[in-house]
């Protein structure tokens, strides 16, 4: 009961929140209760265009996975790494943000399962923040914040060895930008709904590949590998 109360509470904010989302969603395979998952993590946004004539946004993001069950039907996601920015605009022109922190946070509730027939669902939320190092072309210090927030809905079947998944995502980008250390801007991607198409291989005895692409509301591919513990 608490668990179906759960995953109604998610579907609904997703639905219902005005916040923005925008970030790998993990899959269906989550960790038992009290077990880990470890992994690798790469992100890349390939392109997201920006609302009020803003241009777009691209980058990417390499990340340490941990997902830690709380219970069977629900874990917690953690990453901790580094990204970086592009940002493509006709001004002041395309810039570059170099390599620096980056790292995220989510969770995620396993709905209805049936599996004699293989089919999962999830719904689950997702966080990401990249704080590049600053830029400096003719003399001004631009400096810039992403964050991807992510609300999804996905359901998968198995297939053996290998595990696809589909589902959709509500979310946006969030660029936030400062010229000279003021001026603080946050700038919202133009489109919110974008569909996820991904699959889980399992390579070996508790070891996983995960490869995930979003579409619609931009274009963004991730791949990981991943260790049951």
């Amino acid at each position: 009961m608490v668990k179906k109360y759960f995953f109604i509470m998610v579907i609904l904010m997703m639905i219902f929140s005005n916040v923005s989302y925008a970030a790998p969603c993990y899959g269906t395979h989550m960790p038992k209760e009290k077990k880990w998952i470890l992994g690798l993590q790469g992100d890349f946004l390939v392109d997201r265009d920006l609302k009020d004539n803003q241009g777009g946004t691209s980058g990417s993001r390499y990340f340490l996975t941990c997902t830690y069950g709380v219970f069977d039907w629900i874990c917690f996601d953690g990453k901790i790494g580094v990204g970086d920015v592009a940002w493509h605009n006709s001004n002041p022109g395309n810039l570059n943000y170099n390599t620096s922190f980056a790292g995220g946070y989510g969770f995620r509730i396993e709905g209805y399962e049936n599996k004699e027939l293989g089919i999962k669902t999830v719904a689950g939320f997702q966080h990401i923040s990249v704080h590049p190092a600053t830029a400096s072309p003719a003399s001004d210090n631009h400096r810039v914040i992403i964050d991807d927030w992510q609300g999804s809905i996905l359901i998968s079947k198995d297939m053996g060895n290998l595990v696809s998944y589909l589902g959709a995502r509500y979310g946006t980008v969030d660029f936030i930008k400062w010229v000279n250390d003021h001026d603080r801007r946050r700038i919202k991607s133009e489109k919110m709904l974008g569909l996820v198409i991904g699959v889980d291989y399992l390579m070996a005895k508790d070891i996983r590949f995960n490869i995930e692409g979003d579409f619609i509301d931009g274009e963004e591919l991730s791949v990981g590998i991943s260790r049951d513990f």
